[in-house]
């Protein structure tokens, strides 16, 4: 555990506030040993806004990352980005997410997460 990164030296280090990565295998100590990542998430603030949305969401894709959720708690909605699909799709209701490697979907009520924020 710790802060997650998504790193290729020798000059790209990005840390979403959640990263979601298969288990490491066998000598994967640290984060420039790991080469596949499943989900980056970063929650928007006033002061991350641009930069998570107009330059991160699109760093995590180039560099490999499967989804990238940008979770806006003002407008309450997550934006949802694929590397291989669509950018920015709006989710308000609930999003359904499953890791590449295991065989159960995630659900969350974004109706009721939101509402435990204010």
């Amino acid at each position: 555990m710790g802060p997650g990164a998504v790193e290729l030296r020798p000059k790209t280090h990005l840390e979403p506030d959640v990263l979601v990565l298969p288990a490491p295998k066998k000598g994967q100590k640290e984060w420039r040993h790991f080469t596949h990542w499943w989900l980056a998430i970063e929650v928007l603030s006033r002061s991350s806004r641009f930069y998570d949305r107009e330059v991160k969401r699109d760093a995590y894709l180039a560099l490999g990352v499967a989804e990238v959720w940008l979770v806006d708690r003002r407008e309450e909605m997550v934006l949802v980005s694929r590397r291989d699909g669509p950018r920015d799709a709006v989710a308000r209701e609930q999003l359904v997410w499953a890791a590449p490697e295991l065989p159960e979907e995630l659900t969350i009520n974004l109706a009721k997460l939101f509402a435990g924020l204010g």
